[in-house]
């Protein structure tokens, strides 16, 4: 069981280096550290709603497990314009974002729906040139899924 269990977390933290997409995003936990780079990503939503956006992205996704589940998402040291959106189901270039911002502040995301997937897209600036991409860290706060930690049976 823990060789299962480690093996799930050395592809969940690996998979940063194969392309991500809607279809097989990332997972993202609460009270945590993410980082990614999205040089070794792909362009899989050209757009979001009616944004426009050529960079590469990473994706990862949650489900929201309280109408009141709140996210925020903080990175320092980005030094491409890294951004980042937040949207429901579907995860297509034709979904409203229903959160966007850029990492100089923490964004929350409030009000999401009690059992709905949601999606953390992180590409460079859709303002910026269509090669903009790099490395960023970021910071999780807030609810997200909870897990089981540990479980017996006496």
């Amino acid at each position: 069981m823990k060789r299962v269990l480690f093996a799930s977390i050395a592809l969940a933290f690996g998979a940063n280096a194969m392309a991500q997409t809607c279809a097989s995003p990332l997972p993202i936990q609460s009270n945590s550290a993410v980082s990614g780079d999205t040089c070794t990503a792909s362009n899989t939503l050209p757009g979001y709603g009616g944004i426009p956006s050529p960079q590469t992205e990473i994706i990862y996704s949650f489900v929201a497990q309280s109408a009141n589940a709140t996210i925020s998402l903080a990175h320092t040291g980005a030094p491409f314009g890294a951004t980042m959106f937040v949207m429901p189901s579907p995860c297509s270039s034709s979904t409203d974002p229903i959160a966007l911002g850029d990492f100089t502040t923490p964004m929350p995301v409030n009000g999401l729906t009690n059992g709905a997937t949601y999606y953390v897209i992180i590409p460079g600036d859709p303002g910026g040139p269509a090669d903009a991409c790099g490395p960023f860290p970021a910071t999780v706060t807030g609810i997200l899924p909870v897990e089981l930690q540990s479980f017996s049976v006496d």
